[in-house]
């Protein structure tokens, strides 16, 4: 089943949005180089935020009582982390802690039975227009979002991501635009989402919750 990763208005609009999500955003004075992606109230925009550099960490933020956080994700740091990441393993370890409400997503519930959740994420230069092979998502791997200290790590195989529509990057009609979008990495970092949608906004019924990036790696 081909299943579209995100669940909002002008799903379009929205990628075409992504490629400039980190660069509109200016880094805040003791901010960190990772941005969090909300959408806007009307859901049909995603804005941005400098995270907060933690005391132990890359890159920290706090959930909302709205279903709106998207994105955590960097277009900074070493060559080590974007450029030809093609066959190499993506690893990200993170805590989450203080979150006293359940955690929920935009457009629950759905009957999937799967819950809120983040998982790995990266994108190539969009600037020539959409397409759907531009952004892919680690797929199966994720984590769902609980109290807990956790690392989620997949190899950058047509396999285990798939694409803005769902497709695999396996699937022969859409490796080459894997490949093509593995060997130039321009932006990367995690997703938050649920259901059958992998970015489609997540939140804590009381607006609790931290999360907290611990370490992002390529190699």
């Amino acid at each position: 089943m081909v299943v579209i990763r995100v669940a909002r208005p002008l799903v379009v609009g929205i990628a075409l949005a992504l490629a400039a999500l980190v660069s509109s955003a200016t880094v805040l004075a003791g901010g960190s180089e990772w941005k969090v992606g909300y959408y806007t109230p009307s859901g049909r925009a995603l804005s941005t935020a400098s995270a907060d550099m933690p005391s132990n960490g890359l890159a920290t933020f706090n959930f909302t009582a709205q279903d709106n956080t998207a994105l955590l994700v960097t277009d900074h740091g070493s060559s080590a982390l974007r450029g030809n990441d093609l066959g190499k393993t993506i690893t990200a370890s993170f805590n989450i802690s203080g979150a006293t409400g359940a955690f929920t997503y935009f457009g629950e519930p759905d009957g999937s039975g799967v819950p809120a959740n983040t998982r790995l994420f990266f994108e190539t230069n969009n600037a020539g227009g959409f397409d759907e092979t531009h952004f892919w998502w680690s797929n199966p791997t994720s984590q769902a979002l609980v109290n807990g200290t956790f690392t989620i790590s997949a190899v950058v195989e047509g396999a285990g991501w798939s694409d803005f529509f769902g497709h695999f990057g396996s699937d022969p009609a859409y490796s080459q635009g894997f490949a093509d979008a593995a060997s130039d990495v321009t932006t990367i970092g995690l997703s938050f989402g649920g259901g059958d949608f992998f970015e489609n906004g997540v939140g804590t019924t009381d607006g609790s919750g931290t999360f907290t990036l611990t370490s992002f790696s390529v190699s």
